[in-house]
């Protein structure tokens, strides 16, 4: 009885034993961190590859893993026969904690041996290693030897070959003494070389496909320049006449090659207009019409021509009135023809009248050089008493550089645009007899114009556009017709248009932008200009000179009819009821 008894709670203890497994041990948890043995990377370098922090458990793999992070950093960097040795010392009493530490053996820092080219024919392989930059003796790299094969790819793209590649086939280490080479072997597969001999267009469907076609700048059979063709569609971006451009893509029909690229018209015709009426301020007094009406073509029976009317009146008796035309690729080459008119009645005191010529060259996607003509008159009233200027006539040439790498014309998100022009001419004045010894008949005229705009984007979808405008007048008499006036929409916000009149001018804009769209965004600005004006003394008129600035907010919109932006200004010493708002139309011409 009692021996089975006895074996009956031999048996239970057993299988309590079986079935009830003794409690695992948790993985010790990171004291500290330690790096031995290394000379090219700092220790606080090392820890930053590896994801191992203080508190973190330490299991089996992640160590091994981290070993395997840090020899991979080190072979990148040419240290091939680099060794890792993680281990765990100095475990607590209760192995709940643990250093960690990694014993590093660098080896000998690898160095470039003999660099051997297999299967190119178009270049020598001096050639190819002269492209790649690589030279015998240099650290051995692995993201070294990528940039290198990438610019032997330029190279062959550049030259008509747009399927080469290139492959890394061998890597053979050797040592000698205390140095480690290692010997590359390349494999040059250069395909097919291309010509283009056709440029394809797809999704005009007012602009003619010459337009498109005459832009690429190829000339049948040319060899494929893979630069060049990115440039196509940069230049094809800044006609301003398409509202998207894709990038152009290579196509093979039998023997030969092609461009095709795909666009979207935009909207090139405008008419834009804003009219008002302001009633007689005493009685019997008429009222009078004012605003500004602007008719825009940029893209003439699908010519790529451009044209363009605007009509403005600021008060009862001031106007402007202007024509420009542009014919573009005149005799088929990269150069453009274009002119205007220009007439402005200052209220009751003369009339100007100016004709301009000016033809462009296109050296290259971002710089042209451009010849100016142009030939203005003034017609005073004939009130004497109440002219302002005498009556005279003036030629002026000169010439223009500009330079622009905007992405976009219109609503740029990076880049510069430079431009600056310098004329110089002759002008005849009419002078009243009681005059004629006070003011030369003939004088010299100077006009120099300087633009600067600079875009760059910040973060998504934010721009900040920064401008800086300049222009000044000389010579040995100069009138109020022939200043320059600032202040409105397009220069000095917070003020009037033409507010501010001077020989000397500049203003500059500073705008922060948030985009709603790709043409489309609300702005913050601050805008701050400089005017100075001769004393007259033959008309008893001071010297002036000031620095007004405006801020204040705004949107520009593109619409069905066109882009247009309206803000509200602040100038200086504005209180919030005598802001001014403005109405811009956008016209790049």
């Amino acid at each position: 009885m009692r021996t089975t008894a006895l074996r009956t709670a031999l048996l239970v203890t057993a299988l309590l034993q079986i079935s009830v497994p003794p409690a695992a041990h948790a993985a010790p948890k990171v004291r500290s961190l330690s790096i031995l043995g290394n000379t090219a990377f700092s220790a606080r370098e090392i820890l930053e590859w590896i994801s191992i922090r203080p508190d973190n458990e330490v299991l089996p793999d992640i160590l091994r893993h981290a070993a395997e992070t840090i020899r991979d950093r080190y072979t990148a960097a040419g240290f091939l026969a680099c060794n890792v040795a993680p281990s765990m010392l100095d475990l607590s009493e209760d192995s709940s904690f643990t250093t960690i530490v990694f014993e590093i053996d660098e080896g000998a820092r690898s160095v470039i041996g003999n660099i051997l080219w297999v299967g190119n024919s178009t270049f020598p392989s001096p050639a190819l290693s002269a492209e790649s930059r690589l030279s015998p003796g240099d650290p051995f790299q692995r993201s070294s030897l990528e940039q290198a094969l990438e610019m032997v790819l330029k190279r062959y793209e550049s030259v008509g070959y747009p399927f080469a590649s290139c492959t890394l086939v061998r890597l053979d280490e050797r040592s000698e003494g205390k140095e480690h080479f290692v010997d590359v072997t390349i494999r040059v597969e250069e395909g097919q070389l291309m010509t283009i001999d056709e440029v394809r267009v797809e999704g005009n469907t007012s602009t003619k496909s010459d337009v498109v076609v005459r832009e690429a700048r190829l000339t049948p059979g040319e060899l494929f320049d893979l630069e060049k063709a990115q440039k196509f569609r940069s230049r094809l971006q800044r006609l301003g006449i398409f509202a998207e451009v894709s990038d152009p893509q290579l196509f093979l029909r039998k023997e030969t090659g092609g461009l095709l690229v795909r666009v979207r018209e935009g909207n090139t015709n405008t008419f834009d207009g804003v009219l008002g009426y302001i009633p007689g301020t005493v009685t019997g007094e008429d009222g009078h019409i004012t605003g500004l009406v602007s008719v825009s073509m940029r893209n003439l029976f699908g010519t790529g021509r451009k044209m363009s009317f605007r009509w403005q009146r600021e008060d009862r008796f001031s106007q402007e009135l202007g024509f420009r035309y542009l014919e573009p690729w005149i005799f088929g080459l990269p150069a453009n023809l274009g002119g205007g008119f220009f007439q402005r009645q200052q209220d009751t005191s003369y009339v100007r009248r100016a004709i301009d010529l000016k033809g462009d060259f296109l050296f290259s996607e971002e710089i042209s050089f451009g010849l100016l003509f142009s030939s203005a008159s003034v017609i005073p009233s004939s009130d004497f008493l109440r002219q302002r200027v005498f009556r005279s006539s003036a030629i002026t040439f000169g010439s223009e550089v500009d330079f622009d790498t905007r992405n976009e014309p219109v609503s740029p998100t990076e880049g510069l645009h430079a431009r600056a022009d310098y004329q110089y001419g002759r002008k005849k004045v009419t002078v009243p007899p009681q005059f004629s010894s006070l003011v030369k008949e003939r004088s010299d005229l100077q006009r120099i114009t300087i633009d600067l705009e600079y875009y760059v984007g910040v973060f998504t979808r934010q721009v900040i556009a920064l401008s800086w405008h300049g222009r000044e007048i000389q010579g040995g008499f100069v009138e109020e017709s022939e200043m320059f006036r600032v202040g409105g929409a397009s220069t000095l916000r917070g003020y009037r248009e033409n507010q501010f009149l001077g020989s000397q001018v500049f203003w500059s804009n500073l705008e922060y932008r948030l985009l709603i769209a790709p043409r489309s965004f609300v702005y913050a600005f601050f805008d701050a200009g400089y005017y100075r004006r001769p004393g007259d003394d033959l008309r008893g008129i001071a010297k002036a000179e000031s620095v007004p600035y405006g801020y204040g907010i705004g949107v520009q919109l593109e619409t069905g009819l066109g882009i247009a932006g309206i803000s509200f200004a602040l100038g200086k010493g504005d209180s919030f009821s005598n802001g001014k708002i403005h109405f811009r139309l956008i016209n790049d011409f």
